[in-house]
């Protein structure tokens, strides 16, 4: 029988302290896909585990990835996202170029013609149309580890989709690894996902990936799509027959369903307390498709959709963290052709941690 993880995991500052010096400074994250700096000077700020980081396209074309924290006075320099050419700290205005180094100080001209002044930067990689991020400048590149799941996504060419957002997701009163757990199986559709899920998407046997760095599962769509005049000539019958989730560990996971991607990552505020980031890109422009669904819809009408979805599982996993402060509470069994999703995420976090 395989046990979850202990209930100890998901409440305790201390286990979250080792898993942010672990992993979330040294593992890759998504933080987007490549479209969402369409143009030169395109920023996305995020936080990893209370880091502030900006991820920055510069006038040379080359996305980068700073911390987002002035050399001054240790402001916060730039908000949510946008297009600059180039980054203003809003305390004293000192200003940064797109190679990270300082630009402007009121003042202080000295301290610029010096050129010693330089923001921090971070390794960031792209694969299949995402952009990772590394906090560790030293970081091993992340494609060799997603050779398998290149190969079993490369027929939908992902990288050539057209229409792409990205937006926050809010914070959660739950553990981050609660949130990559429901969204690591199928098996809760039917009680939490009535409406939004479970009509489209049936859920299937999981088996094993095997790699210790992802795991796959399988959601069979209720109706099969129809094959289109611009579908890439590798997809096949099963492709439009399936929709495919993967689990990038240690933080995000995304679903490709044959014309469109979306995808969510989670970092930790505290034991209890999760911020994320969510997103999607689809091959037609202006349109994407829920999950499961035989029919396109505006980006409108699925950001719609998907505040439903995510309020569903955010609940689910906020009725978790609170029934983990119970006197009695255990790890329960989990189901290997249901929540094999599960079991692998808590292999590797085993694994990375040396957790029993």
């Amino acid at each position: 029988m395989t046990l979850g993880l202990s209930p100890h995991a998901y409440r305790d500052s201390k286990m979250l302290d080792a898993e942010i010096e672990t992993l979330f400074q040294r593992e890759w994250l998504c933080i987007g896909r490549e479209t969402d700096f369409a143009e030169p000077g395109s920023y996305v700020t995020c936080r990893i585990a209370a880091q502030p980081v900006v991820v920055w396209r510069g006038s040379d074309g080359q996305l980068r990835a700073f911390e987002n924290v002035c050399r001054h006075r240790m402001s916060i320099i730039a908000s949510d996202c946008g297009v600059a050419d180039q980054l203003q700290c809003p305390f004293h205005g000192w200003t940064y170029g797109w190679d990270g180094s300082l630009k402007g100080a009121p003042g202080g001209r000295d301290i610029v013609a010096s050129g010693e002044v330089l923001l921090p930067q971070f390794s960031i990689e792209t694969w299949m149309g995402f952009v990772f991020v590394n906090l560790d400048p030293q970081a091993q590149p992340l494609a060799p580890r997603l050779t398998r799941v290149t190969d079993m996504i490369a027929p939908y060419a992902p990288e050539e989709f057209k229409t792409s957002f990205r937006d926050d997701g809010g914070r959660v009163g739950a553990n981050w690894k609660l949130m990559m757990e429901i969204g690591l199986e199928s098996y809760h559709f039917p009680f939490v996902h009535e409406s939004t899920l479970a009509a489209n998407l049936r859920g299937a046997p999981n088996p094993p990936s095997g790699t210790g760095a992802w795991t796959v599962s399988v959601e069979p769509r209720t109706k099969t799509l129809a094959a289109q005049p611009d579908d890439p000539a590798a997809l096949s019958e099963a492709h439009r027959a399936t929709t495919y989730t993967f689990g990038i560990f240690p933080a995000t996971v995304f679903n490709i369903d044959v014309d469109n991607i979306v995808w969510f990552s989670v970092f930790p505020d505290r034991a209890d307390l999760t911020s994320s980031c969510f997103g999607g890109a689809s091959r037609h422009a202006g349109s994407m498709r829920i999950l499961g669904d035989n029919k396109p819809s505006s980006v409108d009408e699925y950001l719609t959709w998907a505040a439903q979805l995510g309020a569903e599982d955010n609940l689910a996993c906020e009725r978790v963290q609170q029934a983990l402060q119970g006197k009695f509470v255990k790890a329960g069994p989990l189901l290997p052709e249901k929540e094999n999703g599960v079991i692998e995420f808590h292999a590797y976090l085993r694994e990375r941690l040396n957790l029993k």
